[in-house]
């Protein structure tokens, strides 16, 4: 569960600052669903807290930030790997075949998305 701290819109995208009520860390996520969908996530207001589902754009790297793989799940259509951080913060990840459950990989992050709210699927999950 994460609670919605601020939005800062753009023309067709907006970054939403949660904060996840696990940990307590805040993340920036990027939200693109005005642009390449329906914008299925308009309901998403501040000070709110909502189930999301945060994917990760990253990059594979020893210096990176040790993520645990947890299991594999579907959100949509994406076959994707639950990961965790080391604050114990869930995110996804695309499911590879070079990838097992139950190992650590280290990423560095280069952003986060917003992939569902609320069982809501970003319309590129479907």
């Amino acid at each position: 569960m994460y609670k919605v701290i601020a939005i800062k819109e753009y023309e067709f995208t907006r970054d939403i600052m949660v904060e996840s009520q696990k940990s307590k860390q805040q993340y920036t996520v990027f939200d693109d669903s005005d642009l390449i969908g329906n914008d299925q996530f308009s309901f998403v207001k501040e000070q709110e807290i909502y189930d999301c589902k945060i994917g990760i754009l990253y990059e594979v790297n020893h210096s990176g930030k040790k993520f645990y793989v947890l299991s594999r799940e579907k959100v949509g259509k994406m076959n994707l790997f639950r990961v965790a951080n080391s604050d114990g913060d869930n995110f996804y990840l695309p499911a590879t075949t070079d990838v097992k459950i139950g190992s650590q990989i280290k990423l560095i992050v280069k952003r986060y998305d917003l992939l569902s709210v609320n069982n809501v699927i970003n319309d590129r999950a479907l």
